[in-house]
């Protein structure tokens, strides 16, 4: 990835939950360089490279191995994470789920930005070396819904997605992401997340999207969006899916030097390309899905 930093001290969000809709913290805390990423759920940890995945229910939920214990929704500070290069960090969460803010990265973004500094020669140079370089390209398919989602190694860390709705104004959107070259706080964090007017109900029925509204979601519906001062980017959806995608990919637990293309496809999708990754690297979860 671009360019590493390394936290200063810890930072707290609080909020509620957008699915949930119950109120939950959350703390950054810097831990040693060269440290891996850690997960705390009420007192419990456990590096995030061990942690069980899983992409259901419109949402990623990383669970602690052999444990009850869980953090749903954790993509949009995760993929601040990611684009920031903070590694070296323990994320403690106190609640069901990662606070909402306004429904995408960025006050997670901003608020980790001005509490970090660049990474020492040193520890960027560490950081480099923990990242997984695959050695061959990695597709995941899913033939019902005709989505794709492809890896090819090189250098550094590039995403591409496309997405096709039959609603307008999503329509077919593609948008891409270079690490080392795009500013991730100007084009990418602050897309925020959406759903369709015609699945509002359903969601909400199925315990989903209770604490959504339009101050952290963009609602498109026959008549055109709903959107709190409309919307940020012409293609904010599209962009919304590369925020995501780069949040599940922290999952990993260190950078990832690749290029993926996602097609039509979703956290499920991202979580068993995870899933591949961390079986290549020698390194796979542990415990179940318990809940």
């Amino acid at each position: 990835m671009g360019v590493f930093r390394r936290l200063l001290g810890q930072v707290r969000f609080a909020g509620r939950g957008i699915h949930t809709g119950k109120d939950a913290e959350v703390a950054v805390a810097p831990l040693p360089p060269g440290s891996r990423p850690e997960l705390e759920i009420d007192g419990d940890t456990a590096p995030l490279e061990l942690c069980p995945i899983s992409g259901e229910g419109r949402g990623t939920t990383v669970f602690l191995p052999y444990s009850r214990l869980n953090a749903r929704t954790t993509e949009h500070l995760f993929a601040a994470l990611a684009a920031l290069g903070l590694w070296s960090v323990r994320i403690s969460l106190k609640g069901p789920e990662i606070p909402a803010a306004d429904g995408c990265s960025a006050l997670f973004a901003q608020t980790l930005f001005d509490a970090s500094a660049p990474a020492t020669p040193e520890e960027a140079a560490g950081i480099r070396l923990k990242a997984f370089s695959p050695a061959f390209p990695v597709t995941i398919v899913d033939g019902a819904r005709e989505a794709e989602i492809s890896l090819f190694p090189q250098g550094d860390l590039a995403l591409s997605y496309v997405i096709q709705y039959a609603e307008r104004p999503i329509g077919t959107q593609m948008a891409v992401f270079d690490a080392a070259k795009d500013d991730f706080i100007a084009c990418i964090a602050g897309a925020r997340t959406f759903a369709l007017a015609s699945e509002v109900e359903r969601l909400r029925t199925a315990g989903l999207a209770r604490g959504g509204s339009l101050d952290n979601a963009v609602v498109v519906g026959e008549r055109g969006v709903q959107a709190s001062d409309g919307l940020r980017f012409q293609d904010e959806f599209v962009r919304h899916k590369l925020l995501d995608l780069l949040g599940d990919l922290y999952l990993l637990g260190s950078p990832l030097n690749a290029r993926v293309t996602a097609i039509k496809s979703g956290h499920a999708m991202h979580c068993r390309l995870v899933e591949r990754l961390r079986r290549l690297r020698g390194v796979g979860a542990i415990g179940s899905r318990k809940r």
